[in-house]
């Protein structure tokens, strides 16, 4: 068991964000799916409707009563196979998106892809009496058909393989998945989940075509992220911060500038050549690219997928 908890604790600091999403929400199932044994053995647990209250509701005045919700719902699986769909693609395209964009942007995506069907599920149902009423909506969906119309708007003749079928241009993957939500809201059938996935798909467009004009429709909810992750951090080193961050900020630093050299010692490294480095990865980044461009994202080696999700983010 200490084996699979270091493998686990090894894969969460390396694996990025899309892998540690896919991990919380794996998590989340899990005490969801512990919490129901409880209940059934007879463990007289509270219980609130809803996934034990993480999900979420159309219905404004229970909303009112469980506001977070709007977060929480993105996260709470109750089915094995609405998880397994959802984090198959998440880890797919998560992936993708992360190696163009970083960790900071996957989650932003994540999360606000999540909103934004969110969002669009309580406009509509309020606004549309056809639509029916009540009942809860939870699951990754909308968040994880934003990060997958994201990249399918930014790569869009990425060639992907898919079983039974072949080679497809992930645009093409993407736009079956829209359209086929959209289809579907007129069977009457889990209308909640497939508005969610519509405004998730709208978001990732959005985000990319914003990204385009230099208009990031995420940076409102990273600077939010970075001020709690700040904030939190500066509470819990409150008294034993000064000489320690002083010296963390240095070794940081200090660390990023240092070489190796023959022998195996370190030496620093200096300006001229760390910026050389960097502009090197920059350049076998585009190249990478390009080829994704060209021949799609299978066709890398696995040494440039390894360069690709170890820099791409970081330039």
């Amino acid at each position: 068991m200490s084996s699979i908890s270091e493998d686990l604790k090894a894969r969460w600091a390396s694996g990025g964000m899309a892998v540690r999403l896919v991990m919380f929400n794996a998590l989340v199932f899990l005490i969801l799916a512990t919490l129901r044994l409880l209940l059934s053995l007879g463990l007289p647990l509270p219980v609130l409707p809803g996934a034990f209250g993480l999900a979420t509701t159309a219905d404004l005045g229970r909303l009112a009563m469980r506001p977070w919700s709007a977060i929480t719902h993105m996260f709470a699986h109750t089915e094995v196979w609405h998880l397994v769909m959802n984090m198959l693609i998440l880890w797919w395209m998560g992936g993708m998106f992360r190696s163009f964009f970083g960790d900071r942007r996957t989650l932003s995506t994540y999360l606000m892809g999540g909103i934004s069907g969110f969002f669009l599920f309580v406009v509509a149902t309020n606004l549309i009496p056809a639509f029916p009423q009540g009942g809860y909506a939870l699951g990754a969906s909308s968040a994880v058909m934003a990060l997958m119309v994201a990249t399918a708007t930014y790569v869009p003749d990425t060639v992907i393989r898919l079983f039974l079928i072949g080679p497809v241009k992930l645009k093409w993957v993407a736009l079956a998945y829209v359209v086929l939500d959209y289809v579907a809201l007129s069977n009457g059938s889990n209308i909640g989940g497939h508005l969610g996935h519509i405004g998730g798909a709208v978001y990732g467009y959005a985000y990319i075509r914003g990204m385009k004009r230099n208009v990031d429709l995420g940076a409102g909810l990273e600077r939010l992220i970075d001020g709690l992750v700040t904030g939190f951090g500066s509470a819990k080193g409150k008294g034993t911060k000064s000489k320690r961050s002083r010296r963390s900020r240095g070794g940081l630093r200090a660390v990023h500038r240092k070489v190796k050299v023959s022998g195996g010692t370190d030496r620093a490294q200096t300006d001229e050549e760390f910026n050389a480095d960097k502009l090197a990865r920059q350049q076998r980044i585009d190249r990478i690219l390009d080829k994704i461009s060209s021949a799609g994202y299978d066709q890398l080696t696995k040494e440039e997928k390894d360069f690709l999700f170890k820099f791409g983010g970081d330039l």
